[in-house]
C-alpha cells in the first residue's frame, strides 16, 4: 500500500483522524483557557486589586526585580514598569487601558470563570447521545461553528454587562460539552485495544497545547492590542478549522471514502464487539458501581486540572506579583510538561500492556497512583510561599504525574463500557464539570479579601485530598472487563464463529506491516490480546 493512496500522504488513516480530535481539542482549551487571563487583564486597575496589601506585605518586594528583569530582557518595545503602589503601565505605543473598565470583586471573577462550566456540564450526556444517533462529525462540526460565533460576540457581551457576558460564556460551554463525549463514541470504533493508548494520548495532547496557546497567546495579543482581540481571532481561527474538519473527518472506518481496504480491515477485525443499534441501557448504566468508579476518579484527576486551568493565572497575579505578559508565559509552562509526560506516558503504557504479564486493571491502577504525587506537589506550591521558581516547578511536576493520567486511566471507559464509551463518558464529564464552577468559586470564597499565601494554603490542601482520595478509590475498585449491560449477547454468542482463523489473523497483521513500511509515522501493529 503506497503512500499516495491516503489522503494525508504518509500517515494512516486512523492517526489522521488522531491529529484532527487533536485540533478539536485545542480550539476547545484555547477558548476555555484564554477567558482567565483576559479576567486578569479586564480587571487589572479595579479597586479590589488596588486595596489588596498583602500583595505588597508577603511576595511583592520579593518578585518585582525578576518580573521588573524578565521584560526588559524580553522585549524592549513591550516592557513594563511598576511604580509604587502597584499599578501597571505599559510602555509601548498602544493604550488599552480604557479596556480595563471592571471592578469585580474575587467571587464576581470566580462565576465568570465558572460560567463556561455551568453550561459545559449540561450538555455531555446529549453529546454522547447525539453522538450515537447523528455521528460525531456532524456534532463536533456544529460545536465548532457555534463556540466559534458566540466567541466573536464575547467583546460585546462584555461591554454590555457583567450578566450578558455571563451568559454568552454559559451557552459557550453548553456547545461544546458535546466534544470528549462524541470523541469517545468516534474513537471506539477507530482505535484498535493495543493502539488506544498512544491514539488516546495523541488527541488529548490538544489540552495541553490549547491551554499553552490560550495562555502564551492571550497575554501577548493582550500586552499588544487589548483582551478582545484574543476573542476575534480564535473566533476565526475556529470557523477555519471547522471548514477543514467537515472535509476530513468521518465517523468510522466503513464510510470512510479513501481508506484502504488492509487498513480498514485491520481495524475493525481487532476492535471489541459494539452495541451499534442496541438502546442505550440508561437505568443499568447509571445504576452501575463499575461505572461510578470511573466517575469519582476522573472527578479526583480534573480538580487539580481546574485548579491550574482556572484559578493559576489569579495565583500568579494575585500571590507571586508577575504582571499579565510573565503570568501568560509562566501559567502556560506547566502544560509543556503536561504534554511531554502525556506523549511518553502513552507509548510506555501500551508497551506495558502488550509485552507485559502483568493484568490490565493492575496495569491502569499503578498509572492512577500519580494522583498522590499531583497532591504532593500541591502542597509543596503553598509552603514555598514567595519562591516563584520552585512554585512553577512544582506544579511543572504536578503536571508530569498527571500526564500519566490520559493513556493510564481514560481507556478504561471503552474498555469497561464498549460501544456506549461515549454516553458513559457524558455522564462522568457532566459530573467531572461541575467542577469547572466549584473550584473558581471554592477558590474565591477562600482567598476573598484575603489575598494572602495562607489562604492558598488551604486551596491547595483541600485539592491534594482530594486527588488522593482518587488514588484510593482506583486501587480498592477499579474494573477494566466489560460489563455484562455493555455486552451484545447475540455476538457474544456468536464472538467465535466471527472470530478470523488464526492464520488469517496473521497474514492480515503482515500485509498492514507491508503496508506501513513507507510510512513516516512510527506505528507498530500487534495481535489483539482482549
Amino acid at each position: 500500500m503506497a503512500c499516495t493512496k491516503r489522503v494525508t500522504g504518509c500517515i494512516s488513516t486512523r492517526y489522521c483522524l488522531a491529529f484532527l480530535l487533536m485540533g478539536v481539542i485545542i480550539h476547545v482549551f484555547t477558548l476555555r483557557s484564554n477567558f482567565s487571563i483576559i479576567v486578569v487583564a479586564m480587571v487589572k486597575h479595579s479597586a479590589n486589586n488596588d486595596v489588596n496589601s498583602s500583595r505588597e506585605n508577603e511576595c511583592y518586594n520579593v518578585n518585582m526585580t525578576q518580573n521588573f528583569q524578565y521584560f526588559t530582557h524580553e522585549n524592549s518595545t513591550a516592557f513594563k514598569l511598576e511604580n509604587v503602589t502597584g499599578e501597571l503601565w505599559q510602555a509601548n505605543s498602544t493604550d488599552h487601558t480604557s479596556q480595563d473598565q471592571f471592578s469585580w470583586d474575587p467571587i464576581t471573577q470566580g462565576r465568570i470563570i465558572g460560567a463556561y462550566s455551568y453550561g459545559h456540564v449540561f450538555s455531555q450526556v446529549m453529546g454522547g447521545f447525539l453522538e450515537a444517533r447523528f455521528g460525531g462529525k456532524k456534532v463536533l462540526g456544529l460545536s465548532i461553528l457555534l463556540s466559534s460565533v458566540l466567541t466573536l460576540l464575547t467583546p460585546a457581551a462584555a461591554v454590555a454587562g457583567e450578566w450578558w457576558l455571563f451568559a454568552v460564556r454559559v451557552v459557550v460551554g453548553f456547545v461544546q460539552g458535546v466534544t470528549f463525549p462524541s470523541m469517545f463514541g468516534i474513537l471506539s470504533r477507530w482505535a484498535p485495544p493495543l493502539e488506544r493508548g498512544r491514539i488516546f494520548t495523541i488527541v488529548h495532547i490538544g489540552e495541553a497545547f490549547g491551554v499553552f496557546m490560550g495562555f502564551t497567546l492571550t497575554a501577548r495579543l493582550i500586552t499588544q492590542f487589548g483582551w478582545a482581540v484574543t476573542l476575534y481571532i480564535t473566533g476565526v481561527a475556529g470557523l477555519a478549522f471547522c471548514c477543514i474538519w467537515c472535509l476530513l473527518a468521518f465517523d468510522s472506518p466503513s464510510v470512510h471514502p479513501r481508506i484502504s481496504d488492509v487498513e480498514r480491515k485491520y481495524i475493525e477485525s481487532n476492535l471489541e464487539k459494539t452495541t451499534k443499534g442496541r438502546e442505550i441501557p440508561w437505568f443499568k448504566m447509571l445504576s452501575s458501581p463499575h461505572l461510578w468508579v470511573l466517575i469519582y476518579i476522573h472527578c479526583a484527576d480534573c480538580w487539580g486540572f481546574f485548579m491550574m486551568l482556572t484559578c493559576l493565572p489569579l495565583y500568579m497575579d494575585t500571590i507571586l506579583n508577575f504582571d499579565l505578559d510573565a503570568n501568560g508565559a509562566l501559567s502556560a509552562m506547566p502544560y509543556l510538561t503536561l504534554m511531554a509526560s502525556r506523549i511518553l506516558s502513552g507509548f510506555i503504557i501500551d508497551a506495558i500492556i502488550k509485552l507485559s504479564s502483568f493484568k490490565k486493571v493492575n496495569i491502569r491502577k499503578t498509572a492512577i497512583l500519580a494522583l498522590v504525587g499531583v497532591a504532593a506537589c500541591l502542597v509543596a506550591v503553598g509552603h514555598v510561599r514567595c519562591d516563584s521558581t520552585a512554585a512553577i516547578a512544582m506544579l511543572c511536576l504536578a503536571t508530569v504525574m498527571s500526564g500519566v493520567m490520559v493513556p493510564g486511566f481514560y481507556p478504561s471507559y471503552t474498555e469497561l463500557t464498549l460501544g456506549f464509551s461515549g454516553v458513559a463518558f457524558g455522564i462522568s464529564n457532566s459530573v467531572a464539570n461541575c467542577l469547572g464552577f466549584i473550584v473558581p468559586l471554592m477558590v474565591g470564597i477562600i482567598t476573598d479579601e484575603n489575598q494572602t499565601v495562607a489562604a492558598w494554603q488551604k486551596v491547595f490542601y483541600v485539592s491534594a485530598a482530594i486527588s488522593v482520595s482518587g488514588s484510593v478509590m482506583a486501587l480498592a475498585f477499579l474494573r477494566t472487563d466489560p460489563v455484562s449491560w455493555a455486552q451484545d449477547p447475540d455476538e457474544a454468542q456468536n464472538s467465535n464463529e466471527d472470530k478470523l482463523p488464526q492464520p488469517a489473523r496473521d497474514k492480515l497483521i503482515r500485509d498492514f506491516n507491508d503496508g506501513e513500511e513507507e510510512s513516516s509515522w512510527p506505528v507498530l501493529v500487534f495481535e489483539t490480546a482482549v
